[in-house]
Parts: structure tokens; C-alpha cells; sequence
């Protein structure tokens, strides 16, 4: 499996390969356990080795995937690296203090329900980094070159998916469990759209690093 790169500071050291095994299915992380702070990029590889040559899942699209407190930037296509043995990988950020999970599942007539998750600690944003950066103020990720990229800070607030900081009120395209109703002090950084359509990139509080500027053609 390919080194991981990590975009990001990480205060802790992450442990290798582990493999989880199942009766028809193998699976296999290229974490046994993550712990870093928030904010911390990278990327999580994973593996199937098919153990029946026969194996019922017509597709490998067929393999579902959950995470908590992290979010999936982007993914690859699976990829047979071997006889019976695929490999994926994702883009993942970490975006809510707590404890989170990424967790593959399969469900074949065969053998039934199999899953493997690999436990993922989000710890308290680092001194420096990422994080630090972003909420004093300066936008930490790469921009398409001519995108104006503005900011906000203040005391946040989300009802039914709108964030309000001050006299800003704009939609999140997504709004992940426990980040609702007060917040304390939030800094949002956005663009202004062509049609005047404020688009949220990057939302950023205590306890969360949450990322909207993969979803949006305008900011890459």
C-alpha cells in the first residue's frame, strides 16, 4: 500500500498497517488507530483481498463506507492490485474534537454482513498548524489563482442549516451532527459568487474544522 502523505501538522504518531479479518473478505487499513489534531489532512487507504473466487458482489461499488467526525474530500477508483485483492483510497480532513470512526461494510449472500472500522481520535486544535492559522485569519488552503477569498469572525450561530456570524447569514451545504444552535466564536471564510451568492469555503470554531470548498467548482 502506497506511503500517506499528510498535508498537515500532526502532533501524534500514527500507527501502521493493521488488517481486519473477515470470513469472505479481508479487510485491511493503512492505520491501525489515528490520533491528531484537528484540522489534520491526509489520506486513508484501503484494501480488500477477496478470499472466495466466486465472491457474489457483482461490483466493488457493492463495499459501502460510513465515517464520524471527519470528512471525505475525494476518493479514487478501486484498483485490482493483485488476484482478488482491490485498493482505494480518500482524502480525509478531520473536522470535529471528539472520536470518530472510518468504517468499511459489505453485505453478500454468502457470508452476510462484514464490516472493519478504524477508530479515529480527533484531538483539540495544535498551538500551530492548520487550525491556528486559519482562525487568526489567513485562509490555509490552495485557491484557483484570481478567487477573491473573504472572512468573518464572531459569535456563530446554525438553525436549519443557515450560519449567522454578525450581520452574515449564509446556507451550509452540509451541517454535520452537534453543529447546531450557539456556537461561541465562529470565523467563516467565503466567496462572493457570481450572482452575488455568498459560498461558503471554510468554517472554523473550537471544535470543528469543517470544509465546503471541495464542493464548489468556483474555488478550484
Amino acid at each position: 500500500m502506497r506511503k500517506t502523505t499528510t498535508i498537515a501538522l500532526i502532533a501524534a504518531t500514527l500507527l501502521l498497517v493493521t488488517a481486519a479479518s473477515a470470513v469472505a473478505c479481508e479487510f485491511q487499513f493503512n492505520y491501525a488507530s489515528i490520533a491528531a489534531p484537528l484540522g489534520t489532512i491526509g489520506e486513508i487507504g484501503v484494501r480488500v483481498q477477496k478470499t472466495h473466487n466466486n465472491c457474489t458482489l457483482a461490483s466493488m461499488e457493492d463495499y459501502q463506507f460510513a465515517w464520524e467526525n471527519i470528512q471525505v474530500l475525494g476518493e479514487t477508483a478501486w484498483e485490482e492490485i493483485g488476484p482478488n485483492l482491490y485498493e482505494k483510497w480518500f482524502q480525509v480532513s478531520l473536522s470535529q474534537v471528539g472520536d470518530g470512526y472510518f468504517m468499511i461494510s459489505k453485505d453478500c449472500t454468502k457470508e452476510g454482513y462484514e464490516e472493519a472500522t478504524l477508530p479515529i481520535s480527533i484531538l483539540e486544535p495544535a498551538e500551530e498548524g492548520i487550525w491556528h492559522q486559519a482562525f487568526e485569519g489567513a485562509y490555509p488552503l490552495e485557491i484557483a489563482d484570481g478567487v477573491v477569498v473573504e472572512s468573518a469572525l464572531g459569535d456563530g450561530a446554525v438553525i436549519d442549516g443557515m450560519l449567522t456570524i454578525d450581520q452574515l447569514t449564509l446556507q451550509l451545504p452540509v451541517v454535520p451532527a452537534g453543529f447546531e444552535g450557539e456556537l461561541g466564536a465562529v470565523r467563516v471564510f467565503f466567496i462572493q459568487a457570481a450572482d452575488s451568492e455568498i459560498v461558503p469555503l471554510l468554517v472554523v470554531s473550537e471544535r470543528f474544522f469543517l470544509r465546503f470548498g471541495h464542493l464548489d467548482a468556483n474555488a478550484t
